[in-house]
């Protein structure tokens, strides 16, 4: 299935009128736009969209859209049309969801005669379902989501009159040709003419976003400054990778206040990057642009950042104590990263479909467990303090606690354990010589 009817004139399943909420903006970009990109994400690649008469407004959101590649047809409500015979995915203009919670409805075989609907059994009684059919409406059951499957010809005559997706469901049940898909993925919302309704829908999805991220510190510490912040900058015309560069230009200050004999400053302005660095990706979710370009303007933002941090410390520490120690420190730190960016960048283009150095952790899942020694096992279990929403907090501690000292003493350490962990990945990879890709 590849062709997708998006109804945004007549009436819904509530009776609500769709008209008003192709035009809504809703987290940054108007909600046609996200409905229809939402749609792309599960597979559709043709669009007719049904709209008032001489409603141009709706055709202006999409004009010129780059990001969405699918072709789409316009067709006022209450003239003829005739679809391909051939299911057909139909959603009310006014619906919030995902992909992945339109996947199944997609993927599901519905007859000539036949509608299937989205339908969720927690949320409120709008069907009553029986087994994998619906036996009524508005008794005891689920919520019908707004979203259907059917072939364009049960349809035509409800376009060509008022397009009541209400009746038209009422009469179809009458004949005992629906049935009902479990809503299992993702989440879902109407927009309903609520004044709270929007924001509730932003809600929705930026609480979904949080849960997304890796890390317990990120997920429920640093979330709680990153959120509100995503929350006013998708309100902006700033890209994700704007935001990127703006997150790394302030993560950047760390190494010249750790040179300048600032180390708590330092830590400061790493640690405040490290929270904000989850703004780029928040946007990028919440406005539906996420891109594997993206990803790699975030990574190498996010190691440039890293950079200026390993050589501030050192040069921090030489001009203090004029110890040559912070230059045999420094070089072999340095040439640790650099060998770390090296490699981690191939092992991103060789064996992943992603920019994102989170994909790294996917080694583990190419080597298997029975290859691994028990010394990679043993810092493994320690490997999650690499993450930088760990170890930037704990270096702003150190810092705060025993200065240059400390901090060069624990990065070094930290990045020697770093080197024999990827040695040994390197080995363990040409030996094993994987055809797996992982996204």
């Amino acid at each position: 299935m590849d062709h997708a009817i998006l109804v945004a004139a007549g009436t819904g399943i509530d009776n609500e009128k769709l008209s008003p909420y192709g035009g809504i903006f809703l987290g940054g970009i108007p909600q046609l736009k996200r409905l229809v990109i939402t749609a792309e994400r599960a597979g559709i690649k043709r669009f007719t969209i049904i709209t008032e008469k001489n409603d141009s407004s709706l055709k202006e959101i999409l004009k010129n859209d780059k990001p969405i590649k699918s072709e789409i047809r316009w067709h006022p409500l209450g003239s003829p049309i005739k679809f391909d015979s051939s299911p057909s995915l139909i959603l009310q203009s006014n619906l919030v969801t995902t992909p992945t919670g339109l996947s199944k409805l997609i993927n599901c075989n519905v007859s000539e005669d036949e509608v299937a609907i989205l339908a969720d059994e927690n949320k409120d009684a709008w069907i009553k379902t029986h087994g994998e059919s619906i036996e009524d409406i508005f008794a005891s059951g689920g919520k019908a989501v707004g979203a259907f499957v059917v072939y364009g010809g049960l349809l035509e005559k409800a376009i060509l009159d008022s397009m009541s997706l209400e009746s038209w469901i009422k009469e179809l049940v009458g004949r005992g040709s629906v049935k009902f898909i479990r809503f299992t993925d993702g989440y879902w919302m109407r927009l309903s003419s609520d004044e709270k309704s929007v924001k509730k829908a932003e809600n929705l999805i930026f609480s979904h976003v949080g849960k997304t991220e890796t890390g317990w510190i990120s997920r429920n510490i640093n979330s709680k400054i990153s959120l509100p912040t995503s929350r006013l900058l998708v309100r902006t015309p700033l890209t994700p990778n704007m935001v990127s560069v703006m997150i790394n230009a302030i993560g950047m200050l760390s190494g010249p206040f750790y040179a300048l004999g600032h180390p708590v400053l330092g830590g400061l302005f790493l640690q405040i990057a490290t929270i904000l660095d989850r703004c780029d990706g928040e946007v990028a979710r919440v406005k539906l642009m996420e891109t594997k370009r993206g990803q790699w303007v975030d990574t190498i933002s996010d190691q440039v950042t890293v950079l200026s941090f390993i050589i501030g410390v050192h040069i921090g520490y030489y001009l203090m104590t004029k110890n040559p120690v912070a230059i045999v420190l420094g070089g072999f730190n340095l040439g640790v990263f650099i060998f770390f960016l090296i490699w981690s960048f191939y092992f991103l283009a060789k064996y992943t479909n992603s920019g994102s150095l989170v994909a790294y952790f996917n080694v583990d899942k190419i080597i298997g467990d029975e290859h691994r020694s028990f010394l990679h096992k043993l810092i493994g279990i320690v490997r999650p303090m690499s993450r930088r929403n760990f170890y930037s907090l704990g270096f702003l501690i150190v810092a705060i606690i025993g200065g240059y000292p400390w901090v060069l003493g624990i990065l070094s350490t930290g990045l020697l354990f770093f080197l024999i962990h990827l040695i040994e990945d390197i080995i363990k990879l040409r030996k094993l010589k994987p055809q797996t890709t992982f996204k």
